[in-house]
């Protein structure tokens, strides 16, 4: 977009926002991106405005392709939808249009200082204790200097000349912010292999992509000072600033691996949900008004404002977020579940690909969450809690489990239990293909309680027996329900060899 067409905008623009959010595809989306990304979406629609994405990839030696799609897919997943698609390599002759004006009109120079001459001065500089910033030697090139070099075919680079002087700007988190150019030397904004430098590339696209509100990470408030100045040079209306706090761990330390995973591709195959994802980085340094934790971002659009987000550091807090999660998990149906925890079960190889699609096989796992579905804080748990489901025989008892086992009454309830179920399984009353449903697990319970009521074996005596020689613990899901999934069959083979085992009887 050319200055004329910006300008003729102008009135347009104060009526529709315009938010963007510009990764560089030098990794995954991390944690912290993440939550830019989403703040500035739902910033963007709370406000009617547009949120547009910027894939900032002028570092060709470390962008890549595979991190940018990695970012997209990781957006969409989230749920982050955007208006417009730009990508700052397809834009390079339109950088160096806006640098060549700078140029012409004596806003810029080249610089022919060697790499060596500038890390020379920069150790020098360091060595007095003062801050490593460029000398100006450039600015005062001659005309004749200048062709020289050009003629030799030194290579160059393209300074900003920075004028002396204050830069303020109003901060819609923190407040006023004011920067003295003195501590600001002559930047680079065209680099020698003529890439746009990152502070020159932003405001060009900033302007261009007629951007309202810049909303990111607080690490960027000293690029505002150097943004600002080639804002005003350039003679396009500053944008809006806001500074979102940095995320840190529980220690207070800054956000890193240690922590748990540090990407949003990492999450997602950890079993984390979307929702739940973007319900909990929204809650990193903003809250609805009313209090409230869990909700879907469709809820809180309407909520949320600007102002509302603190600029205090954020807490990472993993329990925080598994909790989040497992609410999320709680609100899924148990076929929506099926779909979401299948690819842990394959790759946990918890049952066999060729039998998946068998419908008895989907009817267990079906049970299986209906059982679990409680305990899960995230899906990739869901097979640990399962395998022993899909298994012949017990692979092992806790010692808890053993020692209710081996009381004098726990033989008797279990043998009384097989009789039961070989008597259910004669009788062919339950469909054979799905086998026993919860209510007729319970039916089975109650009557080998009933057989033991005048023995006055009940409560934990009658119970945990039965759970410790069906799973090996004495702590799980309801029995009708451990039934239901074991099926009469495998119940009673696995009663039949903790008699014989474990019991010794």
């Amino acid at each position: 977009m050319v200055l004329a067409e910006r300008v003729k905008n102008e009135k347009q623009i104060e009526r529709s926002p315009r938010f963007r959010f510009a990764p560089s595809p030098t990794g995954g989306l991390h944690i912290g991106t993440a939550r830019t990304a989403l703040f500035n979406w739902l910033a963007a629609k709370s406000m009617n405005g547009k949120l547009i994405l910027r894939i900032e990839d002028t570092d060709l030696k470390r962008s890549k392709e595979s991190y940018e799609e990695s970012i997209i897919g990781d957006l969409k997943w989230l749920g982050i939808s955007w208006d417009e698609f730009y990508r700052q390599s397809d834009r390079l002759k339109i950088y160096q249009s806006y640098a060549n004006k700078l140029l012409n009109e004596g806003q810029a120079y080249m610089c022919f200082c060697s790499p060596e001459r500038l890390e020379n001065l920069k150790n020098e500089q360091l060595s007095k204790g003062n801050d490593s910033q460029y000398d100006s030697k450039c600015r005062k090139l001659g005309s004749e200097e200048i062709e020289k070099s050009l003629r030799e075919g030194k290579k160059f680079t393209i300074r900003f000349k920075v004028k002396k002087g204050d830069i303020e700007f109003n901060d819609l988190i923190r407040g006023k912010i004011k920067f003295s150019s003195e501590i600001i030397g002559d930047f680079i904004i065209i680099k020698s292999d003529g890439t746009p430098s990152y502070n020159f590339a932003v405001v060009v696209d900033d302007s261009d992509m007629m951007i309202t509100h810049v909303l990111r990470g607080e690490d960027h408030i000293t690029n505002t000072a150097r943004q600002i100045m080639l804002f005003e040079r350039i003679g396009i209306k500053i944008p809006y600033f806001a500074h979102i706090s940095m995320i840190l761990g529980t220690d207070r330390a800054k956000l890193s691996k240690r922590h748990g995973a540090d990407t949003i591709t990492q999450f997602r195959e950890s079993g984390y949900l979307c929702e739940a994802m973007g319900n909990y980085l929204s809650l990193l340094s903003w809250s609805p008004r009313d209090g409230e934790e869990i909700f879907y971002l469709s809820d809180i659009i309407r909520r949320f404002r600007l102002e509302d987000i603190s600029k205090s550091p954020a807490i990472f807090d993993i329990d925080k977020l598994n909790w989040i999660n497992g609410n999320h998990i709680r609100k899924k149906t148990d076929l929506e579940l099926i779909n979401l925890c299948m690819p842990f079960i394959i790759k946990k190889d918890v049952v066999k690909k060729e039998i998946l699609e068998e419908e008895r096989i989907k009817i267990k796992i079906l049970r299986c969450i209906g059982a679990f579905k409680d305990k899960l804080k995230v899906l990739s748990d869901f097979p640990e809690y399962i395998k022993e489901f899909f298994i012949e025989k017990i692979s092992s008892y806790n010692d808890d489990a053993i020692e209710m086992l081996k009381m004098e009454t726990s033989a008797k309830v279990l043998r009384i239990l097989i009789k039961e179920m070989q008597f259910k399984l004669k009788s062919n009353k339950f469909n054979k293909n799905y086998g026993l449903d919860e209510s007729e697990g319970k039916e089975i319970i109650n009557t080998v309680g009933m057989k033991l009521k005048k023995e006055k074996i009940k409560g934990r005596f009658l119970y945990m027996p039965i759970r410790a020689s069906l799973t090996g613990k004495i702590h799980g899901p309801e029995l009708p329900k451990i039934i239901s999934i074991l099926g009469l069959e495998n119940c009673i083979s696995r009663l039949k060899y903790t008699l014989n085992n474990i019991i010794g009887t």
